[in-house]
Order: structure tokens, then sequence, then C-alpha cells
């Protein structure tokens, strides 16, 4: 006998965009979405609400499902862009990359102009239990008005 899981419909759940994000290194764009909840992750990338905006002095903490399997080939000096409904560019480059255990490490918001891209690892391994993540770590480097 199969199972049935009663899902949302899309129309039904509450998730709006907050800005762009391209990786043009990669050919990789996408809206990132409020919220990092489950739900809110099935469709995009997500903002975590405890970060801080791209506008703001402080780490902007984007999480992403399958949606970040292309991190896998990010390189140091990769470019990322946040752009806002507002029509600023946010332009950061990669500083660093690395895995840690959220059941044993915290992922830290600081007043550092800075991007902090997370994905389960492995790549090809997420489960509901999995507490390992990757993290991209970007530190804004130009800020212009398109």
């Amino acid at each position: 006998m199969r199972k049935i899981i009663k899902q949302k419909h899309w129309s039904q759940s509450n998730v709006f965009p907050v800005f762009q994000l391209s990786a043009p290194a990669h050919n990789q764009e996408f809206v990132v979405l409020e919220g990092d909840s489950d739900d809110t992750l099935l469709f995009g990338p997500g903002r975590s609400p405890g970060s801080f905006l791209p506008g703001d002095c402080g780490t902007v903490v984007i999480h992403a499902y399958h949606h970040f399997i292309f991190l896998q080939n990010i390189n140091l000096n990769d470019q990322i862009v946040l752009s806002d409904q507002m029509g600023m560019e946010y332009q950061y480059c990669v500083l660093d990359v690395n895995i840690i255990d959220l059941a044993k490490d915290q992922i830290e918001i600081t007043s550092t102009d800075e991007l902090k891209l997370i994905t389960p690892w492995p790549f090809d391994g997420f489960t509901k239990d999995n507490t390992l993540r990757y993290v991209v770590t970007a530190r804004k480097y130009e800020t212009y008005q398109n």
C-alpha cells in the first residue's frame, strides 16, 4: 500500500523573492526567496531571516538544496552578484570554502560585508538527518547602482 503524502500547492505557500543571485563564471542565476524553511528551499535558494540584507553591513546567508550543486565547481576569486529589486548590485569575491557539521558548529553571522552560500554535503547525499554543510564564503568588494 502506498503512503499518501499531503503537500501544499505552491500557490498556498508563503514565499516571496528578495533579490537575484548570479554566478557568472558558472552561468547560474537564481531568484532568492525570503526564508530558509524546507518549504521555501523546495522552490529555490532562501535567505536566512537571521542574517543581513545585501545593502546592510553584515553577513548575508543563503541556503539551498539541489539548486547549489554548481558550488562543487566554485573556485577562489569567483564572482557572485546579488541584485535587489531597487536596481542595486552587490558584488562578492569567493574567499573560502569549507565543510561544517551543524550538530557541532553554527553559521557565523557578523558585521562583516560577506556572503555565505550553504548547501548539504555531500552534494548528492542529502537526507533529512544529514548535518554536514558545504559553505562558500565571499567578501563584498564593490557596490554600484545599475
